[in-house]
């Protein structure tokens, strides 16, 4: 029996403007790499902070156990938005961008923070 396991990112940045950037370039890479044609909705809306001007926004688990063709692709699109997140952190060394890749919920597996910046 296949196990569902919440796997999940968190993204904040200091300028508005990127944060909107990097959100497009996520959606598109859910648009281009998804069967699902409807998976760029798993990005939530950029929510500002109550003060210092910071702005996040997360990808939502998407739900598939894994092994399915959802969750692989959702694998494969997690990866892609990391190798963004840090092509942008190697381009500006001073670039206010966080994020935290987790996942929870696995009946096998505690829960886990794979990637961080």
């Amino acid at each position: 029996m296949k196990n569902i396991k919440h796997h999940s990112i968190i993204i904040t940045v200091k300028d508005f403007k990127m944060a909107e950037k990097i959100k497009n370039e996520v959606a598109f890479l859910y648009k281009k790499n998804m069967e699902a044609k409807n998976g760029f909705e798993l990005i939530s809306p950029i929510i500002p902070g109550l003060i210092n001007n910071y702005y996040s926004f997360f990808i939502s688990p998407d739900g598939s156990k894994e092994g399915y063709d959802l969750s692989d692709d959702g694998d494969k699109i997690r990866e892609k938005t990391i190798q963004l997140l840090n092509r942008y952190l190697s381009m500006d060394p001073m670039l206010e961008l966080n994020y935290v890749e987790l996942f929870y919920g696995d009946e096998d597996n505690a829960p886990q923070i794979l990637n961080f910046k």
